[in-house]
């Protein structure tokens, strides 16, 4: 590693106090969720990096460095990741999670799925980084094509999310090309916390030995900073740079090396308003996706470079919980209700409000010990509106959380007893429907299950 006086981030930071005395855009708003007010939260994709496989401990004893988030893919219409968001929230990490509707925009509506995810990144009490349908401006995506409708699905994705998980920070991130179709899809300022775009340096485009790459990554950056960072912290969501590229079958590490030193070096002082960047450490060859080796880990040139680059303090490893300006649910409660005399304080400072009474009762049978039991209110006619529901588990059953499906669709997650749930059934069509409960122990096993089916009558 060089000294301070060659170290080219060092060389920026130096500089740092100068910045104080410039008008920018950080002086004109108040800070969004989750951001710091100075530096840069270190993160990355390592999930697919075959030297970790998604190993933090290993990949930060690589890198020599721990990181403030890690993101990881989600389809929409799949379930919370609950254990993976806990334990990064176990190490002082933030979640970043691209929430991708791979089916198209038409799922994606106000309903039972979209705000039993919400609940349930709620109920994580973590710092959440949601990029939501990212890349929109390509071709590329199941969700290309219609500016106006993806607007609109943003917008009740953001409703919902402020409604009910206010730990959650919306990230809007296009691909730094093509340029001129990023702008129709912004949803506008009132519905985007974070602006964050995709960037890669790459040898050579699509595989093709005809087209050489190279391109600046700062000249990449430019155009969606310049419109965005007055407004908003802008993240790199996504940044990789080539060091084996399959197109001209060749090893390039000095090239990785370039691009990746003239992007992390350029933040401090080019781009303040950067306040994220995250590198894909994905072999994309190895892995079949594509044909360049990102891998942060593979090369020792690459790994080396990027230890140098994030020694730096400007760099920041931690996501603490006064950053930003939003309140967080730490604990599975019912729906939010004024709060009741003497109820307990959450850790984020919200009161909790009082659980769901539920009685009478269908399924009063003896419970089992080693058995789980879904209880909720019906009349004759079966159950309409909002509904009590409540979650019981036998003596013998140690629960680590639950999780409740509709109809085969994930609906709620519980990490705290006693289990209760309001359920919406007005998202629901009039008929029978099937609630299933998986209980899950401390070794990540389904401990339990109850199915019951109820009919819907509004």
């Amino acid at each position: 590693m060089s000294d301070g006086a060659h170290h080219p981030v060092a060389a920026f930071t130096a500089l740092l106090p100068l910045l104080s005395l410039l008008p920018g855009p950080a002086a004109a708003r108040e800070l969004a969720p989750w951001e710091p007010a100075k530096g840069c939260y270190l993160g990355a994709y390592v999930d697919l990096d075959s030297n970790c496989r998604g190993d933090l401990d290993r990949f930060e004893a690589l890198v020599g460095r721990k990181h403030a988030s890690y993101f990881r893919y989600v389809g929409y219409g799949g379930p919370f990741p609950f254990e993976w968001v806990a334990a990064l929230h176990r190490r002082n990490a933030a979640a970043h999670i691209a929430w991708e509707p791979n089916h198209g925009l038409g799922p994606v509506k106000d309903d039972e799925y979209l705000r039993g995810w919400a609940e349930a990144a709620r109920f994580s009490g973590a710092p959440i980084f949601l990029r939501y349908a990212s890349e929109m401006n390509g071709t590329w995506q199941a969700y290309s094509g219609d500016p106006e409708l993806y607007k609109e699905k943003w917008r009740i994705v953001a409703r919902v999310m402020r409604e009910i998980a206010p730990n959650v920070a919306l990230v809007w991130c296009p691909f730094s090309m093509p340029r001129r179709t990023i702008e129709p899809y912004y949803p506008g300022d009132e519905y985007v916390d974070w602006v964050g775009v995709n960037v890669y340096s790459v040898h050579h485009h699509d595989g093709d030995p005809n087209r050489p790459g190279g391109e600046d990554p700062r000249d990449e950056l430019q155009y969606v900073y310049d419109l965005y960072a007055g407004r908003k912290p802008l993240q790199i969501c996504e940044y990789g740079a080539t060091h084996y590229c399959a197109a001209c079958n060749t090893w390039v590490p000095s090239f990785a090396v370039l691009r990746a030193r003239e992007l992390y070096a350029s933040l401090p002082l080019r781009f303040p308003q950067v306040k994220m960047v995250n590198w894909f450490s994905v072999n994309t060859i190895g892995e079949g996706l594509a044909e360049n080796n990102y891998s942060v880990t593979d090369d020792p040139t690459v790994l080396a470079s990027y230890r140098e680059l994030i020694a730096d303090s400007y760099f920041l490893d931690t996501v603490p919980a006064e950053a930003g300006d939003r309140p967080v649910y730490v604990a599975a409660t019912a729906d939010p209700q004024p709060p009741a005399p003497g109820n307990a304080q959450s850790p984020g400072g919200l009161e909790r409000p009082p659980v769901a009474v539920v009685d009478p009762v269908v399924n009063t049978a003896p419970l089992p010990p080693d058995g789980a039991r879904i209880v909720l209110r019906q009349t004759g006619r079966g159950v309409s509106g909002r509904v009590a529901v409540a979650i019981e588990v036998g003596a013998k059953v140690r629960p680590k959380w639950i999780e409740v499906l509709i109809d085969g669709k994930f609906s709620f997650m519980s990490t705290d007893e006693p289990f209760r749930w309001t359920w919406d059934t007005t998202f629901h069509t009039d008929g029978e429907h099937v609630i299933e409960v998986a209980v899950y122990d401390a070794t990540e096993a389904i401990a339990a299950r109850d199915e019951l089916r109820v009919f819907v009558d509004n």
